[in-house]
């Protein structure tokens, strides 16, 4: 198997080729290790960083946004979006508040994202 694909972790946006032989993953055209590690990890279990807006109430703004602690799989995404639906918070809120704690049994908090005040 080989799969290519072009590295995210940095501007320089390697062109990485992935290449699978009895379990043993290799890239080749990725400038440093960090490639090796992006190209393994989105050929086996691709994730991505989750970010979002829930409902506020007593803000100035009616929606607040949200992030992952952490990349989640990028299969669950919609999952966890469909959750934030549902989701509602009043204002005051803080920046860092986990709204939802190990999302889908996943061990990633989902984290408001900006301090928003209450408004009369």
């Amino acid at each position: 198997m080989n799969k290519q694909l072009i590295c995210i972790v940095c501007p320089k946006g390697c062109r990485v080729t992935v290449s699978e032989e009895n379990g043993v993953y290799t890239t080749t055209g990725n400038a440093c290790a960090r490639g090796n590690v992006y190209g393994i990890q989105e050929s086996i279990a691709p994730k991505r960083m989750l970010t979002s807006t829930i409902r506020i109430h007593n803000a100035s703004h009616a929606r607040c946004p949200v992030v992952s602690s952490a990349p989640l799989p990028k299969g669950d995404l919609f999952k966890v979006l469909a959750l934030l639906e549902n989701i509602e918070v009043t204002a005051p809120v803080v920046m860092n508040t986990v709204i939802l704690d190990n999302v889908l049994n996943s061990g990633v908090n989902i984290l408001i994202s900006r301090s928003m005040e209450e408004t009369l």
